[in-house]
């Protein structure tokens, strides 16, 4: 199948900056945590410029027009929480949000369709809620979610709604996910655990500092090369830009791929931190079809096969029948061993869930969101493994000789990682760390 096309919106000419008499500060990437920078630095009077790879802005923040009749979210898709930066944004911009709740969800459960709410009576899933709440509290050996259950001779008729709410929760699966790595997270999980959706596209929410931006943003400029032993410089492609400092916005699977030579080469312990922090390939995999085949009232679907998480991305905006399934970790690198074409597959897997061939017999198109293909970001988001240590994201956020910043979700030392929240937190840290000098 052919990669995701996306109908490009084009923001901003490619401007040539003007010289100015003091270098500006180079954020490389216009994702959230570059935007959420700049814009802080304008405001104080301090000239930045973007630099960003791809060919628009907001990262790991995009939107799929035209596969239906509402805007579907290929990339950051969910607020997490009632009350952080996001919703702010979401008041300020006049915008409305969904709020979902876990009891819309089903569950397969004995080859069976159940909601949660049946479900709950079960004694193994009960048993599954029960071991989410207690995430924020476990004082164990450091090891992985997927050794936990072993040990507590979990029992596996819930072990894939555990990997549908935590693996698919972190871009990834529970043979690579650290217990410990709840400690770190909100309090008991709570704001995690309350999710809403966007009425309308998730970017909207940053339009407005994209153009008060406006030529500060520069697109199609990958940065090859970043000098840092003196006054930063920058190079890409057949030029060079001074910087008076630059903040790195890079996803930790670039840093980590080492797409970026920097010039001496980072202190081994920020190298270290690259590889001790998780960040897997990705997907999400859309389906549209004729007819709705599911209960109205589902929102998430928890899956005994491969994919163990489908949802319904117009829930609430839209009656045009739409599923989008979402993998990450191991189970993406055996999809891709396997050599087949994701829609079909996960067309397959709904006739194998729901039966009667139902899911092919109503098929209409899919496309697919493939993260780690994205040659910019190469990954989901991050998340723990059982070698991560909260010293590994302060190290990794650590500024180098008062010219290198760093920002990102990956960099979030609050308890926000992997979310949008938390890469807007991260901008304006480094941008404050900047404008401290």
């Amino acid at each position: 199948m052919s990669r995701l096309c996306v109908s490009k919106v084009v923001f901003f000419r490619k401007p040539a900056i003007a010289n100015a008499m003091e270098p500006p500060v180079i954020i490389i990437g216009a994702g959230v945590a570059g935007l959420c920078a700049a814009d802080a630095l304008r405001e104080a009077g301090v000239e930045a410029l973007i630099l960003e790879a791809g060919d628009r802005p907001g990262g790991r923040v995009r939107t799929l027009e035209g596969f239906a009749d509402f805007p579907i979210e290929i990339g950051a898709e969910e607020v997490h929480g009632p009350d952080n930066e996001v919703q702010k944004l979401v008041k300020k911009a006049g915008a409305s949000t969904l709020q979902h709740f876990t009891s819309d969800d089903l569950i397969r459960l004995d080859g069976r369709l159940q909601s949660l709410d049946q479900a709950e009576h079960d004694p193994d899933v009960h048993a599954a809620f029960e071991f989410i709440d207690s995430l924020g509290a476990y004082q164990g050996d450091h090891i992985t979610a997927e050794e936990c259950l072993i040990r507590r001779h979990f029992p596996r008729r819930a072990w894939h709604y555990l990997d549908s709410r935590l693996g698919v929760e972190h871009g990834t699966t529970l043979d690579r996910l650290a217990m410990r790595g709840f400690l770190h997270y909100e309090k008991g999980w709570e704001a995690r655990e309350t999710n809403y959706t966007l009425s309308g596209r998730y970017l909207e929410l940053f339009e407005p500092m994209i153009e008060r931006l406006g030529e500060r943003i520069r697109l199609n400029s990958p940065v090859e090369t970043i000098r840092w032993d003196q006054r930063p410089v920058v190079h890409g492609p057949g030029w060079s830009r001074e910087a008076r400092a630059v903040i790195v916005t890079a996803s930790l699977a670039v840093l980590r791929a080492g797409l970026i030579d920097f010039q001496p080469a980072l202190p081994a312990k920020k190298c270290a931190a690259f590889s001790a922090i998780g960040m897997d390939p990705g997907m999400k995999i859309l389906l549209k079809f004729r007819h709705r085949f599911w209960d109205e009232r589902m929102y998430f679907l928890h899956t005994d096969g491969f994919l163990p998480q489908y949802w319904v991305p117009g829930r609430g905006k839209s009656e045009v029948p739409v599923l989008t399934a979402f993998i990450g970790g191991s189970r993406m690198e055996r999809l891709r061993r396997l050599r087949c074409d994701p829609v079909r597959f996960a067309v397959e897997e709904l006739d194998a869930v729901f039966g009667a061939r139902i899911a092919s017999k109503t098929f209409e198109c899919g496309r697919i969101a493939d993260w780690g293909a994205d040659p910019y970001v190469r990954g989901l988001y991050s998340y723990p493994t059982i070698e991560t240590t909260e010293t590994h994201r302060e190290t990794l956020a650590r500024p180098l000789a008062g010219r290198l910043f760093f920002a990102g979700e990956a960099t979030d030392t609050t308890g926000h990682s992997g979310t949008v929240h938390g890469a807007m937190e991260t901008g304006w840290r480094a941008a404050a760390e900047v404008l401290s000098l």
